[in-house]
Parts: C-alpha cells; sequence; structure tokens
C-alpha cells in the first residue's frame, strides 16, 4: 500500500511505497525487458490493448498493464510500443494519436477513482528506469493535497494548428519547457477525432525541435536526450513537456526557486527557428 506521509505543517507531502524498493533492471538478475513483445508474462496482465493478437500475448501496438511497482496504489504503464528505442518524436502521426487515444481511454476510466496525473520520463537522464519507452498514469486519492501549477497565460508562441497552441511561458522553471494548450472550451476527456489529431502533431512537433536544440548544443548533447511530459486533464487543463538538459542543484533544493539560464522569448525564437 501506498503511505502518503505530510511534514509537520501539513504543507508537504511525500508518498512511500516499499514495492519501488527494487524495480526491474535494479535487482542485479540478468535483464530482460518486460516491455518488448514476447515478453509479456514478465508484466502484471494488461488492461487495454491497441493493435491484433489476442490479450497478454505479442501482436500489440500499444499496450497498458498495472505497475509492477507502483507509487500509489492505482498505478499503470503505458508502453508507448512494441519498438524497444523508438519514441513519440521517431513514430508515425497515427501511433502517436493512438497513444493520446490512449491516455483519454485510461483517464475516463480511472477519474472517479481520485486525480488522475499522466506523465511519461524519457531516458534515464529525466527519472525513466527502463529505456523502453512508456508513459504512466497514476490516481492520488481525492483527500491528499496536490500542487500542480496552473496553466500559465500565453505568450511566446511557437506554433499553433487548428485546435492548440505551444508556448514558452514567461513563468518556466526549465530551458526550453514548452506547454500546449487548446484553442476555445476543448475537454480533455472529450477530444473529437480532429482535436485528437492535432494534438498528436502538436505535441510531437514539440518534441522534435526540443531534440534539434539538444543535438545542436555541445553542452546539453555531453547527455542523452531526456524530457518528462505531463498533462493535467482537468478544466483549463494543458500538455507541459519539461526537457532535462539542466538538473536541480543546491540552490532549488534548498530555496524551493528554479533557475533557468534561457529566457522564454529566446527559447521560443530559438525553437521556432
Amino acid at each position: 500500500m501506498a503511505d502518503f506521509i505530510s511534514d509537520s505543517t501539513k504543507t508537504h507531502w511525500m508518498v512511500s511505497n516499499p514495492k519501488r524498493l527494487i524495480r526491474t533492471g535494479m535487482d542485479g538478475k540478468p535483464f530482460r525487458c518486460p516491455f518488448c513483445e514476447g515478453n509479456e508474462a514478465d508484466t502484471p496482465p494488461e488492461v487495454y490493448r491497441v493493435g491484433g493478437g489476442e490479450v497478454n500475448k505479442p501482436g500489440w501496438q500499444i499496450r497498458v498493464v498495472p505497475n509492477l511497482f507502483p507509487i500509489t496504489d492505482v498505478h499503470e504503464v503505458i508502453i508507448h510500443s512494441s519498438e524497444h528505442e523508438k519514441d513519440i518524436e521517431d513514430f508515425s502521426l497515427n501511433q502517436v494519436e493512438n497513444i493520446v487515444k490512449t491516455y483519454i481511454n485510461r483517464f475516463n476510466i480511472l477519474k472517479e477513482k481520485g486525480k488522475v496525473f499522466i506523465f511519461s520520463n524519457h531516458s534515464l537522464t529525466s527519472g525513466a528506469s527502463l529505456i523502453h519507452p512508456h508513459s504512466q498514469i497514476s490516481v492520488i486519492p481525492n483527500n491528499i493535497p496536490t500542487n500542480t501549477i496552473t496553466m500559465q497565460p500565453v505568450v511566446n508562441i511557437v506554433e499553433q494548428n487548428s485546435s492548440f497552441e505551444s508556448y514558452c511561458p514567461q513563468y518556466s522553471e526549465w530551458s526550453y519547457e514548452v506547454w500546449v494548450k487548446a484553442l476555445g472550451q476543448i475537454k480533455f476527456g472529450e477530444l473529437k477525432v480532429n482535436e485528437l489529431t492535432s494534438l498528436a502533431n502538436i505535441l510531437q512537433s514539440s518534441i522534435k525541435k526540443l531534440k534539434k536544440i539538444h543535438s545542436g548544443n555541445s553542452h546539453y548533447a555531453k547527455k542523452p536526450f531526456g524530457y518528462n511530459f505531463y498533462i493535467y486533464p482537468y478544466d483549463s487543463w494543458y500538455l507541459r513537456i519539461i526537457p532535462r538538459f539542466m538538473e536541480r542543484a543546491g540552490f532549488e533544493l534548498s530555496t524551493g526557486i528554479m533557475v533557468n539560464s534561457v529566457e522564454p522569448k529566446k527559447a521560443s525564437e530559438d525553437l521556432k527557428n
């Protein structure tokens, strides 16, 4: 069971779950990727799949399983594809659309259980424990406070399509972070086909742009390309992409104040170019 613990002021919370102590690849055993096609028996039974084949057998395009090492009591893994290294920036647009459809499906199924958080950690530099690309969905009990940042005003626009726009808000805690918001009143759990395509397109485009920034900078390129993104799926919903070009250091950890050395306006101009 997940154990939610607050500090003495009840303003900061942490979660402890002993199941995460020794995850796959951290247990000293010979490694076999549990997310690769053919290794379906290495995960808990699937709860959702895109593609053909029998349940818990090969033939899938996207697979959703309970997290074997959960943070919270309801915690799922969305395996992006059977490809061990390809991710959103490498896929066909149709595959990215199917990933977004999966997010929406799982959100609508889990939203009555608590507060749903959808997130992805790409590469070890972003906190992923397995290289095989995947996202996660974690549900936090409604009585546990969370501190998700609210949607920031739109400035420094990078890209716009028929339903969404990407931008670098003035309050950017990370170098080159990109936010995506809907144009108009579009609910995350009710995206229409054309809106879903637009979201998949701008998500993929944003990550491709960030990868070019990474590869074109000799300092950033010293470590593998990594990023996190998450979706806040409720009212005034948004998608936030955080490239891991910088690390949190002593100042940030001691003060809670983030340091960003790239002005958001410059970041948006670099991304547009």
